[in-house]
């Protein structure tokens, strides 16, 4: 491995950038690291400080080509293909939907006729359950209970002949 030894400042300056980004260049790419007799920490600076890329390979087979050529005009083709089902399922999902619109609105109707039928029974409920009580407070009004327990009775037959 060919290279320069330099010291981490010498090596910034040279490839224009900061000391810690030597440092951690260095350790990244496994540069050879030293301590130099001056007991500066010094670093292998390789002809190439930058990793190289692997080369882009152009190829200039015509018949490469023409397969590329080719195969590009037949995914432009399932590109368009695509695109006309696309255009398809949206319209079929935009008649679903007013189909659905319209369900809905017949289910609201339907909501609104059966609480106006539940408000209806209700009212009614509260009437009869009124007129009950009424009925009821007659019955209770007009005719004491007698008492259940023969005390009670005991006690008011007492009351009576005394």
């Amino acid at each position: 491995m060919d290279g320069v030894w330099v010291t981490y400042a010498e090596a910034a300056a040279r490839l224009n950038v900061s000391v810690e980004a030597v440092r951690q260049r260095a350790i990244r790419n496994r540069w050879a690291r030293t301590l130099g007799n001056d007991k500066r920490a010094r670093v292998r600076l390789p002809d190439e400080p930058y990793p190289t890329q692997t080369p882009i390979v152009r190829s200039t087979e015509p018949a490469l080509l023409d397969a590329l050529r080719e195969h590009n005009e037949t995914l432009k083709g399932e590109v368009e293909l695509l695109k006309g089902q696309l255009v398809t399922e949206r319209e079929r999902a935009d008649r679903a939907m007013a189909e659905f619109a319209g369900e809905r609105a017949a289910h609201q109707e339907q909501l609104t006729a059966a609480r106006a039928a539940a408000d209806k029974a209700t009212a009614e409920l509260v009437e009869l359950a009124r007129r009950l009580a009424a009925i009821a407070e007659t019955q209770t009004s007009a005719k004491p209970e007698p008492p259940r327990h023969w005390a009670i009775r005991a006690w008011r037959w007492a009351q009576k002949t005394a």
